[in-house]
């Protein structure tokens, strides 16, 4: 038996041979006409690891020109790449392997059929820009936004902490202008206290992104004192002499008042602001002065102006020179003092010329006929005298010259003759010792 079996399988060993190899290729060549290997594209995202191996270095990276994102082929067997999707393939980037600093190589893995899948072998890689990475303190300043409650305004306002550290991209930092913690004041009529997120703005006042920076602190408190405000009128003095001959007329500024804003225990005491007299000094000044005065100097304390480009007033000091007019004086005004009882006094013209010194408005509107004056007889004997003339002047008006009134005593009660023919009787009122006396001509005029 067993020699048959052996006989059978030995029986044309040669053709039995070949047909096996040949029913192995056919079976080779139809799997791989149904089932052929074939390369198929897919697109996967890239896992980034060690991040912290540029910023241990100081340095802050960004991935460029989307190159997170890549596309690759894939070789193998159609059954197996068919049932395979994006999702199956991992794409990372170590930091540690970057190159130049400018790109990382990605290693490409399949997470199944890993051994009936082969991967291109071309080398992808993740493009970086990278940059310092640095650090910066900025001063939080307040600002705020509406406005208080009528008749109050804005006083002292603070934040705690004053500095904010920011942390970030050197490019994205040098961008940085102010820090900025803003506050809404609308209708506010007492102190206030808020939790504020400092905001970042750049020299153009355009909000920076903050997406790419760090803080140390996320928020601020900010204080704002609520004040009260008030108007009050300047009061500007002068000091020092003018020259000879001239006046000072009126002063002018703007503006004459002006608001002030603090707490209502120290308003309450303010009536005024007052610039001291040595500030506008009229020493030897022969026209107008013209000053700029910075009034805040001057406030008093716990007080500020409300608007600050108040606080330069211009202030012009108007000075006139003294002119001077002759004007005639009715000797009908004029009072004969100290006259002894047996005399009696003829003024020799109807008027007396003197000449005034005093503002040209002033002597404009001076009516000669209403000025007054007195002279002094005391001891004095019959005959024609020129007596010293004292005007009674107001303030606004001096003699510019000493002036005289020529007159005549006579015995009382004697008449005189002018030049017409006709009687000039003097006739002497004593009241005091003052004789005053009707006015005659003299025979010559």
């Amino acid at each position: 038996m067993l020699n048959r079996i052996i006989k059978m399988i030995t029986n044309n060993f040669g053709l039995k041979i070949l047909a096996v190899v040949f029913a192995c290729v056919l079976w080779l060549a139809v799997v791989n006409i149904d089932d052929p290997v074939t390369t198929r594209s897919f697109t996967t995202t890239v896992s980034v690891e060690n991040n912290d191996y540029l910023t241990a270095i100081g340095k802050y990276y960004e991935i460029v020109n989307n190159s997170n994102t890549i596309t690759f082929k894939v070789s193998g067997k159609r059954s197996y790449l068919e049932r395979m999707s994006n999702s199956d393939f991992r794409a990372i980037a170590d930091l540690e392997l970057i190159e130049n600093l400018e790109r990382v190589p990605i290693e490409i893995t399949p997470q199944r059929y890993n051994s009936y899948v082969t991967i291109a072998s071309k080398v992808y890689y993740l493009e970086l820009a990278v940059e310092d990475l640095v650090s910066r303190p900025y001063v939080i300043s307040v600002e705020t936004e509406g406005k208080p409650m009528d008749q109050h305004a804005l006083g002292e306002m603070s934040v705690s902490p004053t500095l904010l550290r920011v942390s970030g991209p050197a490019s994205v930092i040098e961008r940085i202008d102010k820090a900025v913690a803003t506050v809404n004041v609308e209708n506010m009529a007492q102190d206030m206290t808020d939790s504020v997120i400092p905001v970042l703005y750049d020299k153009e006042g355009k909000e920076v992104d903050t997406k790419d920076l760090s803080f140390n602190i996320q928020n601020v408190m900010v204080s704002v004192k609520i004040l009260d405000v008030k108007e009050v009128p300047l009061n500007f003095q002068t000091s020092g002499t003018l020259q000879e001959g001239y006046e000072y007329v009126d002063m002018e500024y703007k503006p004459e008042t002006v608001q002030i804003k603090g707490v209502s225990s120290v308003l309450n005491t303010i009536n005024n602001i007052t610039v001291p007299e040595e500030v506008l000094d009229l020493t030897d000044a022969t026209g107008d002065i013209e000053k700029e005065v910075d009034i805040s100097a001057y406030l008093p304390e716990g007080a500020t102006l409300m608007d600050n480009s108040q606080a330069k007033v211009s202030v012009t000091v108007k000075i006139e020179k003294h002119e001077r007019r002759k004007f005639k004086v009715p000797t009908a005004n004029i009072t004969v003092s100290n006259l002894a009882s047996r005399y009696s006094v003829a003024f020799l013209k109807d008027t007396v010329e003197v000449e005034l010194e005093g503002l040209a408005k002033d002597l404009d509107a001076l009516d000669e006929t209403t000025l007054t004056g007195s002279i002094n007889v005391g001891g004095m004997t019959e005959g024609e005298h020129t007596v010293s003339l004292e005007l009674n002047l107001d303030s606004k008006y001096k003699l510019a010259k000493n002036a005289a009134v020529t007159l005549d005593i006579v015995p009382a009660g004697s008449s005189q003759q002018n030049s017409s023919g006709s009687n000039i009787n003097k006739t002497d009122t004593q009241t005091g010792g003052n004789i005053t006396t009707a006015n005659k001509l003299n025979s010559s005029t």
